[in-house]
């Protein structure tokens, strides 16, 4: 599968993952991906990470690893006040209108 392809099927697949799984703590979701091999998503939080949010990034990572096959993915929780230009990576699903 090409990179563009790839790239299509993620987005529709995280957006539809994350249907009824934002909530308010949630800054922004970014993803980065390395052609089928490493999938790495992130949940930028306004506060430190908590059991629930990793819980949360799991299941959105089950979904999505149930549409496309990553040989490895990264789950990530971040505590961070930096504004989203800052953030890496910067492929959003989500940003929160701050």
């Amino acid at each position: 599968m090409k990179e563009q392809e790839i790239t299509v099927l993620l987005k529709l697949s995280l957006q539809r993952a994350l249907l009824g799984a934002i909530y308010p703590a949630i800054r922004a979701i970014a993803y980065e991906f390395n052609e089928l091999k490493k999938l790495k998503i992130v949940f930028y939080l306004d506060r430190e990470p908590t059991d629930d949010d990793y819980e949360s990034i799991s299941d959105v990572c089950a979904e999505v690893l149930g549409d496309i096959e990553f040989q490895k993915i990264d789950e990530i929780c971040e505590y961070t006040t930096k504004s989203f230009s800052e953030l890496e990576p910067n492929n959003f699903v989500y940003l929160r209108k701050e």
